[in-house]
């Protein structure tokens, strides 16, 4: 009894470094990400549409392989693509704090009930992963408003110059 203990905490543990680890590494393209949104103030106005929706795929391929990282060890299925009408934000944060409340509870052992020790509960999605989740949400967010603002100041339906250019040059030659 006491081994097992021992290896379920040791199980533990090693989850959350490994928790720990991908974190930090969701930190870093997180950073990487907010670096290049800061940088965009130097791009030039033709070229701000492609480079704001390159950014935003690349946020949007970073949530998804969050969220499937979680699916694969945990089995939760987010379902992000169910909603047709209403606020985003609410069914984002909503899918999201039910995901973070999603638990398995080992059922208590006789010794645990008579000496009213609670039984351990273990959360399905780590607490590194939430977080990780949420940020990529809320960066893929961020960037989806940028682009509607390009879209709203009609950058974003506009055909670059650069097409147009080439295919003068083209008959001219």
């Amino acid at each position: 009894m006491f081994g097992k203990g021992r290896r379920e905490k040791n199980l533990r543990e090693h989850e959350a470094a490994e928790a720990q680890a991908r974190l930090e590494r969701n930190q870093r393209a997180g950073k990487a990400i907010y670096s290049r949104i800061a940088a965009l103030k130097k791009v030039p106005r033709e070229n701000l549409p492609d480079a704001v929706f390159l950014l935003f795929m690349e946020a949007k391929q970073q949530g998804e392989l969050i969220r499937r990282s979680i699916k694969d060890r945990t089995h939760y299925d987010f379902n992000f693509g169910g909603m047709t009408d209403g606020d985003l934000a609410t069914y984002l944060a909503q899918d999201a704090a039910s995901a973070l409340r999603d638990h398995v509870t080992n059922p208590q052992t006789l010794f645990e009930a008579m000496s009213e020790q609670l039984p351990h509960v273990n959360f399905t999605i780590q607490l590194q992963d939430a977080v990780a989740m949420v940020a990529a949400m809320i960066r893929e967010q961020r960037l989806n408003g940028v682009l509607e603002g390009l879209r709203l100041a009609g950058l974003l339906n506009e055909v670059p110059n650069r097409r147009r250019e080439g295919s003068e040059t083209e008959g001219s030659g």
